[in-house]
């Protein structure tokens, strides 16, 4: 039986994966910074993580 004020359909939280959903998160950039973000992004989606490892390397070399 569903307890009062319950509203996600009956179903416990993080039900699709067994350590849970990540938090959402907002962020503030310009449009330069944007541009590296999206890259990065990209790269955690889609690629591996020594692609991750070497384009932080890089990003921490050209400062």
């Amino acid at each position: 039986m569903r307890e009062k004020g319950v509203r996600y359909g009956g179903k416990p939280l993080g039900w699709r994966k067994p350590e849970g959903t990540r938090p959402q998160k907002q962020m503030r950039a310009y449009p330069d910074e944007w541009e590296l973000i999206q890259r990065f992004a990209k790269l955690v989606k889609y690629g591996d993580k020594d692609a991750c490892k070497k384009f932080l390397d890089e990003q921490e070399q050209s400062e």
